[in-house]
């Protein structure tokens, strides 16, 4: 009996660690049975672990108790709980026979004046709290309480319910937790409580460009005790220059590997210069994988929107029942640039203008990268990578990069990569560069500079001529030498002639 008082005292949750006293006061005992009134205090301002509480941002928690087993209180010891001698049972038949059916405890039939009844004891030593929890939390089980689904909420942290009868009763949270605790006079309990978490990663590097799609995963750890029919909301916050995509079943959920479902993200609603993205892993899914890890991945699209050399950040959070959690840390994706200045060979702080060029991938040959002229609002022209809609059949591939009367172009929407400038047209009275110019742009630069980098493009006047030497000059000397013997010869023969 001391061994399963011990264990019925404790509050018994896969996910919720209470801790209970009995209200002190003067010691009394009684041989007969005690009739007592008992009240249940929860506080739940230590509820989340991962944080200090906040009253304005803690969760109304709502809790159903259910009264499992009656009880004769023999004595109590209001200092002392433990020294307390209490006999448990249920008088039903069936419920008696659901209670044997946990195999934790043993059920022996007894008579009493006022009818049938089912003692209660521990099967054997080495069952744990969790154990029972588990076990009585159980729909059939529950069915049979005398007390079922009683509710009460908390208030500022703190959850109470009195005036309860001597018994052992199961505390259900609605965040899914399960208790278990006997009244014996006044319990207080401190909730501890592992909650649904959230973390977020992306698959890419840190920099990219425009256009380029970023994959995202979400992994939402799932309690192993869940509130019932409560889904769980995943909210995704990013800034303007993401563009998610919210087709039809867009979101991949995987458990272990395995898909399970897919999912849709509503359209985007708009709130301080950002999107924020809402969608639901149902109930289904949350209660088939608890104490498991369900991992959504979907997909951005790095768009027009983004600001160079400014962090697109999004992050995540889950909302369940009333709860909901913390932030997940930012995920950034970070787009570049370049600035082109055309100088002069002969003079480098003298700039030139009326030069153009075309952006390639590589040294030689390659693929062009298509850029559009964009004005912003003051007035400023800059270049970005074109997206598929910018590019049209007179412009396949966009314009050319032109620089303006101080012989600056900005290009941005890049990688931190190698590109490659082709000069298109060359400055009044220059040489066009017959060679693609190298623009290493490096990202701890930019980002540390917090500005673009320069590449000068330097252009020389005159015209290019063809080059002397080489095989054409070979040529000519081996010719000349040709005809040179030939002469000799020819003099020299025709001496002979003479002199015969």
């Amino acid at each position: 009996m001391k061994g399963f008082k011990k264990l019925l005292t404790g509050i018994l949750a896969a996910t919720m660690i209470f801790s209970m006293g009995i209200t002190a006061g003067a010691a009394s005992t009684a041989d007969a049975t005690t009739t007592i009134k008992s009240s249940i205090e929860i506080d739940s301002k230590n509820a989340n672990q991962d944080a200090p509480y906040d009253e304005k941002k803690a969760p109304i928690i709502t809790y159903d108790y259910y009264k499992i087993f009656d009880a004769d209180i023999l004595s109590i010891d209001k200092t002392n709980d433990k020294n307390s001698t209490v006999a448990y049972y249920v008088t039903n038949g069936e419920f008696a026979d659901l209670i044997k059916g946990t195999n934790l405890f043993k059920v022996t039939a007894a008579s009493t004046a006022s009818g049938s009844r089912w003692n209660i004891e521990l099967a054997k030593d080495g069952i744990t709290g969790e154990d029972i929890a588990k076990a009585l939390n159980d729909d059939a089980i529950k069915g049979h309480a005398s007390v079922k689904h009683g509710d009460f909420k908390s208030a500022n942290g703190t959850a109470k319910v009195e005036n309860l009868d001597p018994g052992y009763y199961l505390i259900v949270s609605s965040l899914g937790t399960v208790a278990a605790v006997q009244t014996v006079g006044d319990v207080k309990i401190n909730e501890k409580n592992t909650y649904p978490t959230v973390t977020k990663i992306d698959d890419q590097i840190d920099v990219e460009m425009f256009n380029t799609v970023v994959t995202y995963k979400i992994t939402v750890n799932v309690p192993q005790n869940v509130a019932d029919e409560k889904p769980i909301k995943v909210v995704d916050t990013a800034t303007k220059g993401l563009t998610f995509d919210t087709k039809n079943e867009s979101i991949v959920v995987k458990v272990d590997d395995t898909e399970v479902k897919k999912l849709t993200w509503t359209a985007g609603t708009s709130t301080d210069a950002k999107n924020v993205y809402v969608t639901e892993i149902p109930y289904d899914v949350v209660y088939g994988n608890r104490g498991k890890n369900i991992v959504l991945t979907y997909t951005a699209t790095v768009n027009e929107n983004a600001v160079v050399l400014v962090k697109e950040t999004n992050t995540a959070h889950i909302e369940y029942d009333n709860y909901s959690s913390s932030e997940t840390e930012e995920v950034d994706v970070v787009t570049l640039g370049l600035k082109i200045k055309k100088v002069d060979g002969s003079n480098t702080t003298k700039t030139l203008t009326g030069a153009e060029f075309t952006l390639w991938d590589s040294k030689e040959g390659g693929k062009q990268i298509p850029v559009i002229k964009v004005v912003k609002d003051n007035g400023e022209v800059i270049y970005r990578v074109a997206s598929k809609e910018d590019l049209t059949a007179e412009k396949p591939n966009g314009d050319n990069i032109a620089v303006d009367e101080n012989g600056l172009a900005t290009v941005i929407g890049l990688k931190a990569k190698e590109y490659y400038l082709q000069e298109e047209v060359a400055p009044t009275g220059y040489n066009k560069l017959n060679e693609r110019e190298t623009c290493d742009i490096n990202y701890d630069t930019e980002i540390k500079n917090k500005e673009l980098t320069t590449f000068s493009i330097i252009n020389n006047s005159g015209s290019i001529l063809p080059s002397t030497g080489g095989v054409g000059t070979t040529i000519f000397y081996v010719v000349g030498g040709m005809l040179i013997i030939a002469g000799v010869a020819f003099f020299m023969l025709r001496r002979k002639a003479i002199a015969d």
